[in-house]
């Protein structure tokens, strides 16, 4: 199966081109087997054309809330109006099409795992931009739209869980937020199941994530544990008050997913653990 990854060199995209059993062609600005810049007019549809993919992954995203609200035009360009084209390309082709959303659209209750249909709330730009990207999709009925929180160990460093490692093995000093919750899962575990999704044909929009919800504060306090770190310096914070304001209650219920898979999703430990055992063997 030929599949074309948008944002092949991302977080995610680095997880999906590793996979032996697709034929991936990456896509980003740079360092990519097709090297574009999908918010110039036109150049989406073009790929789309020369690499005439069976699959098409929209793992591509500006994911940075200060950036997104300074410049929300430019967020729309390329959180969501890369989805606008795929859903054309994926009406005209019959082909499947996987828009990767987010769970930041959820601001009340504390641990509560969100379904599908609980309502959202949008309070900043990103947040915006990523549920127009799911009204686009939703316009395909072969497009499956995937809300997860994910993180992984990525060659350049980025990302949470870089962050988090390097922090704790240099006890850097922390400020670990106690009030906002979130399902993260790691990128092997999301990109095998999202595979696994596909191929069984599933359409319309799923929560893909941890099966357990938890704070920053417990997450990283997990991963000191899998790492034999003696986390006794960090101290407790909040997300009020940042800026740009963001949604704190993003647990997601993964129970739709799981389902269709016939297998439950990983947990807090499970997460951690593997987080952890990538970090160890990537240094």
């Amino acid at each position: 199966m030929r599949v074309l990854v948008l944002g092949s060199t991302g977080l995610l995209g680095h997880a999906i081109m590793r996979q032996t059993e697709i034929q991936a062609i990456g896509l980003a600005r740079s360092g990519a087997d097709v090297s574009a810049d999908i918010s110039q007019t036109g150049v989406l549809s073009e790929v789309l054309q020369t690499t005439d993919p069976d699959l098409v992954i929209n793992a591509a995203a500006n994911v940075n809330l200060a950036d997104c609200e300074a410049n929300p035009e430019q967020a729309m360009l390329i959180n969501a109006e890369p989805a606008r084209i795929l859903a054309k390309w994926s009406r005209a082709q019959e082909r499947p099409f996987v828009q990767i959303s987010t769970d930041h659209f959820f601001d009340t209750g504390g641990r509560k795992k969100h379904t599908e249909q609980d309502k959202i709330i949008c309070l900043n730009q990103y947040a915006h931009s990523k549920y127009q990207a799911e009204q686009y999709a939703s316009t395909a009925p072969k497009a499956l739209i995937l809300r997860t929180a994910l993180l992984g160990i990525h060659p350049d460093g980025r990302g949470f869980a870089n962050w988090a490692m390097q922090a704790l093995t240099s006890r850097k000093p922390l400020t670990l937020f106690d009030d906002f919750y979130g399902s993260l899962i790691d990128t092997d575990d999301f990109t095998s199941a999202m595979l696994q999704m596909v191929r069984q044909g599933a359409h319309g929009i799923y929560n893909l994530a941890a099966s357990e919800v938890a704070s920053k504060q417990q997450f990283v306090h997990a991963l000191a544990a899998h790492a034999n770190i003696n986390l006794d310096w960090a101290t407790t914070g909040s997300v009020v008050g940042l800026m740009p304001r963001r949604a704190r209650c993003l647990g997601l219920d993964v129970s739709r997913a799981e389902a269709v898979l016939g297998y439950s999703l990983p947990g807090l430990q499970a997460v951690t653990g593997r987080v952890v055992n990538a970090w160890r063997n990537s240094q």
